[in-house]
């Protein structure tokens, strides 16, 4: 059943090489129904499905939503409660709420980039079978914030900080893009020096991180375990291969390309490094660095295609390295990984 994950990642090349030789962006339409479709029709497929579904059967009244019973954010589990009261079952819930997040995704990347079936094939391969297929909160938060960068370039941190804390009611670690606002107005441009300061920094601090009982005090008792669990622990800090990756993208991309000349893709490549940040500062605590970081990684689906598509003068040239170097990070993220056990087999209710 491997098989219909690569059927759609075949689906969706030959839908962005259309999108390309006819220049019809609405092309990307097509790929978000698909994405929403393989997200909202699962059948108990990816991680932390059985946990969203004990989630859904939980609620009892309006109160369970607040008073910190169920381990969810009160958004998230008001957003269940209605669907609750209008009688509809789980599998209705993630169908919508699939439908809203890939929905959100796709009007953006149509709206903000010129192939954004390029961007939404990324997507998929780099992202989407952690987020929709398995965390669904933490992909519903970072695609939000996509909708909150208008008010950091306009500088309305009012506004801006509205969509944040509106994110943070689906999952507490939308908080952490507040860093985002902060660091594009506020810490000057990355020239080299800065771009080195600020990995040194991040380094010292990431082996401070490593001695839990200089900060533990300050944790919240439902977090401890993040800090003191092996299971959570037992990161390879700066040898962890998402960052490897990542730093390899911002890297390439800030030395090989004029991401820093293109005023928007600056912005998102400026975003993107904090991902990096976040990951060394966190030193081996993997799960608390990759979810901090979480939202700042997103901006690779800007980064990754800016860099690969302005790689040669032969921009025919660069559409087939994009498409091959997509292909490779599909296979490394979703295949090579082992992820695949968790996605398999696909079942769905759609022709039950």
């Amino acid at each position: 059943m491997m098989l219909v994950y690569i059927f759609i990642f075949l689906i969706l090349l030959l839908l962005s090489t259309f999108e390309i030789l006819f220049k019809n962006k609405k092309i990307v339409f097509i790929n978000g129904s698909v994405l929403a479709a393989l997200a909202g029709f699962r059948y108990r497929s990816g991680y932390d499905f059985n946990n969203y579904s004990n989630f859904y059967d939980e609620l009892n009244d309006i109160g369970d939503v607040f008073n910190g019973s169920i381990d969810a954010e009160s958004g998230y589990l008001f957003l269940n409660y209605l669907f609750i009261k209008l009688g509809l079952n789980f599998y209705t819930f993630v169908l919508f709420f699939s439908i809203v997040s890939i929905g959100l995704l796709v009007f953006f990347v149509y709206k903000n980039t010129s192939y954004p079936s390029l961007i939404l094939l990324y997507y998929y391969a780099r992202f989407f079978f952690a987020r929709d297929m398995g965390q669904i909160r933490a992909s519903f938060v970072s695609i939000l914030l996509l909708y909150s960068l208008k008010y950091i370039k306009k500088k309305e941190p009012i506004k801006f900080l509205l969509v944040v804390l509106f994110a943070s009611t689906f999952h507490i670690t939308a908080l952490i893009f507040i860093l985002a606002y902060l660091f594009k107005n506020y810490f000057p441009q990355l020239d080299k020096k800065n771009v080195l300061l600020l990995l040194g920094a991040t380094v010292v601090i990431g082996v401070i991180v490593q001695i839990p009982n200089l900060y533990l005090w300050a944790v919240p008792y439902r977090y401890i375990g993040y800090f003191t669990n092996p299971t959570f622990t037992g990161g390879k800090w700066l040898l962890n291969p998402v960052l490897l990756m990542q730093m390899l993208i911002f890297l390439g991309a800030y030395l090989f390309s004029d991401i820093q000349e293109d005023k928007q893709f600056a912005f998102y490549h400026k975003i993107y490094f904090l991902a990096s940040l976040i990951l060394i500062s966190f030193g081996d605590l993997a799960t608390v660095g990759g979810r901090l970081s979480s939202p700042f990684a997103t901006y690779e689906m800007f980064v990754a295609p800016y860099f690969i598509l302005s790689f040669t003068r032969n921009k025919l040239l660069n559409v087939f390295l994009f498409l091959g170097f997509t292909v490779v990070i599909f296979f490394i993220i979703f295949i090579f990984s082992g992820d695949y056990v968790f996605f398999t087999p696909y079942d769905t209710l759609l022709f039950e």
